[in-house]
Parts: structure tokens; C-alpha cells; sequence
């Protein structure tokens, strides 16, 4: 009966972190829905996830992808409840706690603005005072962050990226940071009919690759990083990796799915 008690101690945990530990064969990967790089509505969950489930596939592993608030599932993975987590940038914050497996896409982040009604600025210190949208769990660069600490931005975070592009077009904030590729699929979706108002700040806050990233406080993290890491090469040396970007870039990921063919493949 003692053996019994402990026993259920250990699984309380796990179980009030996101459900039961992954099976040997089996990851299970926090993600959230940002199209057009992943998202349930997206020919196989979106290119990242499509490359993610082939590299893990090579090496006998089946994968599972949970959606969630960014900030839930980034939890989700650090308690333990799940394996990996993706996309995300690889902070200095972050790299204490999680590997960073190798580059999945490179990544712009940019401030979006309504035309005709961006700030004035130089630089993040000129934009003291100015209204701007963020999202829970995301990293901008180490010189936003910085300000947004210090109070010199007047930032405010909340759960969702489309009621942030909402508040954009609602003209309640007058700055998105969000990656470029992100945030025109993103008012696409929302906006079809006004993507002629919006526009970008060329000047990008930081170009940085995105990652699958492993917490490090279970032994299972590093095992999963290195087999990630072994297949998801051979995938690049192959041309896989750039055929399915080159679909994600053209749009494909976001039509209806040809029968019976793979991306960047002619019917």
C-alpha cells in the first residue's frame, strides 16, 4: 500500500502537467497555432511541424502536437508534462532552461503599423509613450525586453496574436512586433478585404532562427535534442528541408492539400 501511495505522488504531477509522460517511441510537442509556419488549420499542422514529424519518423519515433496559449505550453514543457515545444528563439533566458535543436527557419520579427500612422522614432527609446501589442511567452530582442522592463515601452502583453492584430487594425495599439511572415498570414486571415492598410517598419527588431527546444531538467530532453538534431541534418543535405520551406513560402501549406503529393511537388 505504501509502494501504492508513492507511486500515485509521482503521477499527480505529471498528470496535473499536461496528461501522462510520452512513451519511449512517442513525443508529444507544445506548439500553438502561428501561420503560416504551424497551425491546425494548415496541410499537416504547417511546414515546421511536417519536417519535425519526417525527421523524428526516420529514427522510429511518432509524433503528437498539442495546441495551446503559448505561455501554457511553454509551461507544459519546463514542468515536464510534455517533450518540446516550437517555434521559438532561442534568448539567452531560454537556453538556461531548454536545448535549442538546430535551425528549423530563419525568423524577421517587425514591428507592424496601420500606413500613415507609424511613430516617429530612431530608436525604442523614441517610442516611449507609444501604445504597442505583445504576446505572453514570445522574445523580441534583448533591447526590447530591456525597455519593456524598465518601463521605457508602455507594452502590454496578453494570450493572443489575432486579438493583437485585432487591436492593430482597431487602432488601440499602434505597434505589433511580430515576424514578418507571421504577421501578413495572420491579417490575411482576419482582414482579407483591408491588407492594403497595413504595412511593416523595415528596420526588423531582430533576425533570428527558430527552434525545437528540450527542457533540460529531464535526462529524456538531451536524448530526444540528439536524435532531432542527427535526422533533421540528413533532411537538409538531402533538399527535403528546402523543398518544404520553399512551399511554406509559397503559400501551399495554406490550400487545400494536392492527393497525394508532398510539397513543392507538381500534381
Amino acid at each position: 500500500m505504501r509502494r501504492f501511495c508513492l507511486l500515485l505522488l509521482c503521477l499527480v504531477p505529471m498528470l496535473a502537467a499536461g496528461g501522462e509522460p510520452s512513451k519511449p517511441n512517442h513525443v508529444r510537442i507544445a506548439t500553438g497555432d502561428w501561420l503560416p509556419y504551424v497551425g491546425k488549420s494548415l496541410r499537416h499542422d504547417g511546414a515546421l511541424a511536417e519536417l519535425i514529424t519526417l525527421a523524428f519518423g526516420r529514427a522510429g519515433y511518432e509524433v503528437e502536437f498539442g495546441y495551446f496559449p503559448w505561455s501554457r505550453g511553454y509551461e507544459l514543457v519546463r514542468s515536464g508534462g510534455w517533450d518540446a515545444t516550437m517555434p521559438y528563439y532561442c534568448s539567452p533566458e531560454r537556453q538556461k532552461l531548454f536545448y535549442c535543436s538546430e535551425a528549423l527557419v530563419e525568423g524577421e520579427q517587425v514591428f507592424f503599423h496601420l500606413k500613415g500612422q507609424a511613430p516617429d522614432w530612431q530608436t525604442l527609446d523614441d517610442l516611449k509613450g507609444v501604445p504597442i501589442g505583445a504576446t505572453l511567452g514570445y522574445y523580441y530582442g534583448e533591447a526590447f525586453e530591456a525597455r519593456e522592463k524598465d518601463g521605457t515601452l508602455r507594452v502590454r502583453r496578453i494570450a493572443s496574436d489575432e486579438t493583437n492584430m485585432r487591436l492593430l487594425f482597431m487602432g488601440r495599439i499602434k505597434l505589433f512586433p511580430q515576424d514578418k511572415m507571421v504577421g501578413y498570414s495572420l491579417a490575411r486571415k482576419l482582414y482579407p478585404n483591408r491588407m492594403h492598410e497595413l504595412t511593416h517598419d523595415p528596420r526588423p527588431l531582430h533576425t533570428q532562427s527558430l527552434h525545437l527546444i528540450f527542457p533540460k531538467n529531464r535526462a529524456r530532453g538531451r536524448q530526444l535534442l540528439e536524435v532531432f538534431d542527427r535526422e533533421f541534418r540528413a533532411l537538409r543535405a538531402d533538399g527535403t528541408v528546402a523543398r518544404y520551406l520553399q512551399a511554406l513560402q509559397d503559400g501551399e501549406y495554406e490550400q487545400p492539400a494536392p492527393s497525394g503529393n508532398a510539397p513543392g511537388q507538381a500534381e
